[in-house]
């Protein structure tokens, strides 16, 4: 396997967690330190922790110190176009069961 390759299957198994995803999206329109992502995912301080760090070591994310708290942001904007790519194609090919599950849903709601 080339160099490249690994970093791409390294890159991809970052995004490959729903804990990331979300705190990239959290992200994607402010700035926000590790208390204020903890609070609106309700998650752990040491869960949040590990994620950021695991993104800033990726650098998909950066952050600025104000008053000894870190404040972190998007490092590379690109990233939700990526995003929104996979989007895409995860939904054209899941379309039957999405369709399914709409299905479902509307009819729950009008049950």
């Amino acid at each position: 396997m080339s160099e490249l390759r690994k970093y791409m299957v390294e890159f991809l198994k970052v995004l490959a967690d729903a804990t990331r995803l979300e705190i990239l999206d959290l992200l994607r329109n402010s700035e926000k330190n590790s208390a204020e992502i903890q609070k609106e995912l309700r998650r752990s301080q040491s869960t949040i922790s590990k994620h950021l760090n695991m993104l800033f070591e990726n650098n998909l994310i950066s952050f600025e110190r104000k008053e000894n708290i870190r404040y972190y942001k998007i490092k590379n904007m690109n990233i939700f176009n990526l995003l929104s790519n996979i989007n895409l194609i995860v939904t054209d090919i899941n379309k039957e069961k999405l369709k399914d599950l709409w299905d479902v849903d509307i009819y729950d709601t009008l049950s």
